[in-house]
């Protein structure tokens, strides 16, 4: 079994933490980590370092509870919702966990990717 946790660089991310590992403990699954961006070029440097750290972090996190995962960074010119939705069906993923965040800020600007990967995935979404 494959979970995938969507990690969208703000700290609301880490909420979703908790069950990402718990569902991960329960069903022997690998988790991956998935970060995706628009763009890649020099400009956003700073952006895709960042995002890297945050995959990295969560990973050794992950592995010091003994759960196996994987980090992905998507620079594919297409929003978060696409690429979480094409990630998850080219690597038959059996369920995404992602932040809905806290503040009206994340929320609205979460919106549009959670709306997009709930009604366009083949597997459960959960929202944290």
């Amino acid at each position: 079994m494959r979970i995938m946790m969507y990690c969208d660089g703000t700290k609301g991310t880490l909420d979703a933490l908790p069950v990402v590992m718990e569902h991960a403990r329960s069903f022997q699954a690998q988790v991956d980590l998935v970060s995706s961006l628009p763009k890649g070029n020099e400009a956003q440097l700073e952006e895709i370092e960042q995002r890297e750290e945050e995959l990295e972090s969560i990973r050794s996190l992950l592995e010091n509870q003994q759960i196996p995962c994987e980090t992905h960074l998507l620079i594919r010119g297409r929003d978060a919702g696409e690429d979480i939705v094409d990630y998850a069906r080219k690597h038959k993923v059996s369920e995404i966990i992602m932040a809905a965040g806290k503040s009206l800020f994340e929320k609205l600007s979460r919106s549009w990717t959670a709306n997009r990967v709930t009604s366009s995935a083949r597997c459960p979404v959960v929202l944290v």
